[in-house]
């Protein structure tokens, strides 16, 4: 990942020679998020700034 030094970590994937890789197919898009996407709210993020995902955690009141 660009950014971060090989210096620090290097974790290496045992991946078997005669295991071929699977390609999914695309899912199709929510129509909000299409719409959010269209409209430049929502853009493709290559690399997260952050090197982790987001996980929404609901307040106590139930709210987002």
């Amino acid at each position: 990942m660009p950014g971060l030094s090989t210096d620090i970590m290097v974790h290496p994937l045992p991946i078997k020679e005669e295991c071929k890789p699977i390609q999914w197919k695309l899912r199709k898009t929510r129509p909000d998020v299409k719409k959010q996407f269209d409209a430049g709210f929502l853009q493709v993020v290559k690399y997260s700034e952050w090197v982790a995902n987001i996980v929404p955690v609901p307040k106590k009141d139930g709210k987002a």
